[in-house]
């Protein structure tokens, strides 16, 4: 039998069967035969040589779209900028490069790191009248400048008005100061979103770009969006389509659309939420289809509008925001899920994830069927929650990079104690979870040997221990970031492993995974990509 190609190397294949090979062959796209390859001749052969290979690797929670746009974008992430006045000099240098009445872009930047937030009198300053508006490193938050109000008819500032779920900063005489929180930054980010085809399907590809070069094979979008402006039936949908008929996004996609964008099915008597056609999660193919519906509950850790119980670390009245209100999450989730969908709420703090939870267990209890729900983040969780996301087969997605990109900044949000059960991962191996492995990108860096790094060793920037107990080993944030995130889809009988019938996505490593010291994890690159059979990054002999 002619095959398309035969693959040498030393494979990890992820199948506690036969978790080491030598020979992967291929055709069409999938993996017909490991090491018993006897009688077969393929088009082409190629060797990885000593090289560890290991499946594909799955991002759980990345923002494809938003990734794109901050490479796109000038990076404002420290420590690209380490203080506010570098902030703004980087700013000033753009808007000097633009027409007049552009918009002026940043992303990235963190309070924590800079010495507070900026300001629309400091972006006046270096924008030259043009619109302006830079994005928290969280997505959770933006700061705009006056001309930014001006365009949704805010004039100075003053008459911009309060949106439910979100937070203005105001000064005394009621001005916005340019800080907006959660669904308050809506009204200019949907002005600021209206970017053509070409300027989206760049982000795509430059997405698809950094993601081959990570080994990323697999990416699932957590909420479609273009800067800010939700909704699956809008053409961002359509950029997706293309994207991958033009083959400018590789990785494979499944891709969420936000809650807001569902409606009750008219011919339904039982108030189904669906899109048009009734479609639902696991509609589409190898390359696009849907997943669960995405609900936002509530805001960001390191942006302190994340909903707890107890108040954040000097702030006696903070206790964050819940973006959708409990009783709303107790009549939604239940809807989503009589319609067929695997519902993913965004929950951070330990309130929203009791009202998460609680959304989830009337579900299952109005209906009863076996079904991945997902909390996004589950970052400040307690055993009992532990124990209940166990008890009704949900899928928490943390990111463990958060460790060292945030961690100085939640043990001073939350103080050490309460840090102690957040971002957990060993807990919930131990409760029988299947954990995935994720970055947030572009809230953090998309690298997945970062992630797995700070799964492993669990220090802050700073060197502090962050949950010590929470550890795990080497091959189990590998797991996380292969199986885990594959499972989190119902993709685990396509991708996450190199077994006969699987689709034939694996990588290349610079350094073997399995054997290298833990501190050493965050070096490893990526020097091979392959999806599908086709050998989309680096080289094989």
């Amino acid at each position: 039998m002619k095959i398309d190609s035969i693959w040498h190397g030393r494979f990890w294949t992820g199948d506690p069967q036969r978790p080491e090979a030598k020979t992967v062959a291929v055709h069409n796209g999938r993996i017909i035969a490991i090491d018993e390859v006897d009688g077969l001749s393929a088009r082409e052969e190629f060797s990885f040589g000593d090289a560890r290979v290991i499946p594909g690797l799955h991002d759980a929670h990345h923002h494809t779209m938003g990734t794109g746009e901050q490479l796109a974008n000038i990076d404002l992430r420290y420590p690209a900028v380490t203080n506010l006045d570098e902030l703004y000099a980087a700013l000033a240098k753009q808007a000097q490069s633009l027409p007049a009445g552009a918009w002026v872009r940043g992303s990235g930047y963190d309070q924590n790191r800079l010495g507070g937030h900026p300001t629309a009198e400091g972006l006046d300053k270096v924008t030259g009248g043009r619109p302006a508006i830079i994005e928290h490193v969280s997505h959770h938050m933006i700061v705009a400048n006056t001309a930014a109000f001006e365009r949704v008819g805010a004039t100075e500032r003053r008459n911009y008005a309060d949106i439910p779920g979100g937070r203005v900063v105001r000064d005394s005489e009621g001005r916005a100061e340019g800080l907006l929180q959660e669904t308050a930054g809506e009204p200019i980010q949907f002005e600021a979103a209206k970017v053509t085809e070409a300027e989206s399907l760049n982000a795509l590809r430059l997405a698809s770009q950094q993601s081959l070069e990570y080994g990323l094979t697999s990416l699932t979008e957590p909420g479609i969006l273009v800067g800010g402006a939700t909704g699956i039936n809008s053409p961002v949908l359509n950029i997706y389509q293309k994207a991958i008929a033009e083959n400018v996004l590789r990785p494979r996609m499944t891709v969420m659309p936000f809650h807001q964008v569902l409606h009750e099915l008219e011919l339904n008597a039982d108030g189904m939420k669906t899109l048009d056609l009734g479609i639902r999660t696991g509609f589409g193919d190898e390359r696009l289809r849907f997943g669960p519906v995405k609900i936002v509950s509530d805001g960001s850790l390191i942006g302190r509008s994340a909903a707890v119980h107890e108040c954040y670390c000097g702030e006696n009245a903070n206790r964050g925001l819940m973006v959708v209100e409990p009783e709303e999450l107790l009549t939604i989730i239940p809807a989503y899920h009589r319609a067929g969908w695997t519902v993913a709420t965004h929950a951070i703090g330990d309130r929203a994830i009791d009202h998460a939870l609680d959304g989830i267990a009337a579900a299952v209890e109005d209906s009863p069927r076996t079904v991945r729900h997902r909390i996004e983040h589950f970052a400040i969780a307690t055993d009992k929650q532990v124990e209940r996301a166990a008890d009704l087969g949900v899928i928490p997605v943390p990111q463990g990079v958060f460790i060292s990109e945030f961690g100085d900044g939640i043990l001073s949000a939350i103080g050490a104690e309460r840090s102690q059960g957040t971002y957990r991962m060993r807990s919930l191996l131990d409760a029988g979870i299947v954990v995935p492995g994720s970055t947030d990108s572009p809230v953090s860096d998309a690298n997945p040997f970062a992630s797995m790094h700070d799964l492993v060793n669990r220090k802050t920037s700073s060197g502090a221990d962050f949950a010590p107990s929470e550890k795990v080993t080497i091959a189990e944030a590998l797991r996380a970031y292969t199986y885990g995130s594959a499972y989190a889809v119902d993709r685990e009988n396509e991708v996450g492993a190199l077994q006969v019938g699987q689709l034939a996505d694996f990588v290349s490593l610079s350094q073997d995974i399995l054997s290298v010291d833990s501190p050493e994890i965050s070096t490893i690159t990526s020097s091979a990509t392959v999806i599908g059979g086709e050998l989309l990054h680096g080289e094989a002999q």
